[in-house]
């Protein structure tokens, strides 16, 4: 079986294709399909609108099981920015910004923020579409806090890894978190077992 995940994202490729292959599925991404069109504008007002836009835009008979996932940033000393936008940070950047430079203006905009008071939670949509067309979704929230300073290397894609604190392998963490919060989903299981039945 094949799952398109509706991404051009290298590092949310890495977070969720161990997942997909637990469940026996190739992963295709847009990057493997080069001649696809562009998604579509991420206009909506939560992860989970532009998450469900997504996995329905590619849905197809080509494409029957499709996922889509937006995830937004809310950090609280910022009043829940960047928000939904979190890559362009409500419109002060354009999607390509480079990771040094949206880090560089995290760490300025929370330069006064002291140690413990530096909270941030990603905020995320998660969109599946089965073969019959019927969309699945979730929204998963994984909070944590952000240092005065990186603690290390950048994530190509994900400028905030480098301030994450925890442990030193970000890609790992996430990985881990990920897993955890499609295993207590349970719907591939629920899915793929029905399936099975018929």
């Amino acid at each position: 079986m094949q799952i398109l995940f509706a991404t051009h994202n290298a590092w949310k490729i890495q977070l969720f294709t161990p997942v997909f292959r637990d469940y026996d599925f190739d992963v295709l991404t847009l990057i493997d399909l080069p001649g696809i069109n562009p998604p579509p504008p991420e206009n909506g007002t939560t992860a989970l609108e532009n998450a469900i836009s997504k996995a329905r835009y590619y849905h197809s008979e080509a494409y029957p099981w499709v996922f889509g996932d937006d995830a937004g940033l809310a950090i609280d000393a910022l009043g829940g920015e960047p928000g939904v936008q979190a890559r362009r940070w409500n419109g002060l950047f354009s999607e390509d910004v480079d990771d040094q430079i949206w880090l560089d203006y995290l760490l300025e905009r929370m330069q006064a923020v002291p140690e413990g008071k530096r909270s941030a939670a990603f905020v995320a949509g998660w969109a599946l579409i089965d073969p019959s067309g019927e969309v699945h979704t979730r929204e998963v929230r994984a909070s944590f806090e952000i240092a005065t300073h990186p603690i290390r290397p950048i994530s190509p894609g994900s400028p905030i890894t480098a301030v994450r604190m925890g442990a030193l392998d970000d890609l790992t963490r996430r990985q881990a978190e990920i897993r955890a919060a499609w295993e207590q989903w349970g719907i591939l299981e629920q899915l793929l077992d029905n399936r099975t039945k018929r």
